[in-house]
């Protein structure tokens, strides 16, 4: 085998790992991204459930409470 293709395999090999470095951190990324997604998706959940029992001891207090919060947000122009 000559230098020139030992080389070339070196180089290929190193490249090979380098990319698969590369995919192992995305796939962590996206792992802990997809872990928060879980975590707020789950926080919502618990919030529309609690919005859903107050609304049904409480009629019309969502409305009242929304009206508040539109009329409390700054004014956007």
């Amino acid at each position: 085998m000559s230098d020139e293709l030992r080389a070339e395999l070196t180089r290929q090999k190193q490249e090979i790992l380098r990319l698969r470095d590369l995919l192992i951190s995305k796939d962590a990324e996206l792992g802990a991204a997809k872990g928060r997604l879980a975590e707020l998706d789950e926080r919502s959940q618990r919030l529309a459930n609690v919005a859903t029992r107050v609304e049904s001891r409480l009629p019309g207090l969502g409305k009242l409470i929304g009206t508040a919060v539109r009329l409390l947000r700054p004014q956007r122009r």
